[in-house]
């Protein structure tokens, strides 16, 4: 009989523990965050950019978290195919994109709020893009590796996206 009590009482343990809710560790560092992302491809996700979307994403939670947005430095390198999501219609279509680039707003957005949205010159030049086809904001770069290299070497956060 006691076994059977002893059983009872570690299955109502088991099922309280799993009943409760988990524990969610805060942000700890919440001053002068340094994020770079790399975005390598023009993977869509939710109808835009990845690197664009969990960009505006990541600013979003640390906002909802009391993150002032002038403690946030995020850059978005891209390069390779990656071109796409940076550069205006009649580029895309170039670049064989069959849809118009539909990342305009949140890019706007992005760099309203202090994100820098930068593209290798070297992957502009390799594809043909002039710099009168970027869209505005996007700022250019020597080179996407140099520019992950510099950042890297500055104390940000790497984050690759393909």
């Amino acid at each position: 009989m006691k076994l059977q009590h002893l059983l009872a009482s570690i299955f109502a343990l088991t099922l309280t523990t799993a009943a409760a809710e988990p524990e969610v560790i805060p942000i700890q560092v919440r001053e002068n965050l340094r994020i770079v992302y790399q975005v390598t491809d023009d993977a869509q996700h939710e109808g835009v950019n990845k690197g664009l979307f969990y960009a505006r994403k990541l600013i979003n939670t640390y906002q909802k978290h009391g993150i002032a947005a002038e403690q946030v430095h995020l850059h978005l390198v891209y390069h390779g195919t990656g071109i796409a999501a940076v550069v205006n219609d009649e580029a895309r279509k170039r670049l064989g994109a069959e849809a118009a680039n539909p990342n305009g707003e949140i890019l706007a957005e992005l760099v309203k709020r202090g994100v820098q949205v930068e593209l290798c010159e070297n992957t502009m030049q390799q594809k043909g893009v002039k710099p009168v086809e970027l869209m505005p904001g996007v700022k250019l770069v020597v080179g996407a590796f140099p520019r992950l290299i510099d950042l890297q070497l500055q104390g940000f956060a790497y984050i690759k996206f393909e």
